[in-house]
């Protein structure tokens, strides 16, 4: 079974230099529902520029490199501090430890295993093709299988909206007959 632990984000998007952390590692439900104190932070509906659309897309981007939404990746870099962009993603799979760093300016992709640094030989920018490759076979899932599946959103296209072959890779992978097609 697939469960992450946290999430910590540094200058991604409207999050400014300070970490913020997200615990996920918990036993009961985590519900993320914002406050936006500018508005006036009652419940007259000032949810709106509270982070929540920002830590789907620091999962998505942790995981996979990219965001759910079609944002440059130097556009997910904060406005204010533009460089040392980090999220950090803890999870486990079927007893086993896992943890992704990456971040721009500088270009870091860090992935540990068992608290161990896994190292790989193709150095792309921090974009390293192989332990991208590594995670997702790890995770068991496609950024696309993810973004329809896991991360439900206003921003990914319905799935009954796709073509027909989009709707096919999704049902072989969820259903894990990748390999004859």
């Amino acid at each position: 079974m697939f469960r992450i632990k946290n999430l910590t984000v540094r200058n991604f998007m409207s999050v400014g230099n300070a970490t913020q952390a997200v615990e996920f590692d918990r036993r009961d439900l985590t519900l993320v529902l914002g406050e936006n104190i500018d508005l006036g932070g009652d419940d007259s509906g000032a949810r709106n520029g509270t982070g929540k659309t920002t830590i789907i897309n620091a999962l998505s981007y942790g995981l996979y490199g990219t965001a759910l939404t079609n944002i440059k990746k130097d556009n997910l870099i904060n406005k204010i501090n533009n460089k040392n962009m980090l999220v950090t993603l803890s999870f486990d799979k079927d007893g086993t430890d896992y943890r992704i760093e990456r971040g721009r300016k500088p270009n870091v992709l860090k992935f540990y295993v068992n608290h161990e640094e896994q190292s790989a030989t193709d150095e792309a920018q921090g974009e390293n093709k192989e332990t991208q490759e590594a995670i997702e076979r790890i995770l068991g899932m496609s950024h696309d299988m993810f973004k329809h599946v896991l991360a439900l959103n206003t921003y990914t296209e319905p799935f009954l909206s796709l073509k027909a072959n989009e709707q096919r890779a999704i049902i072989e992978q969820l259903l894990g007959i990748t390999l004859l097609s």
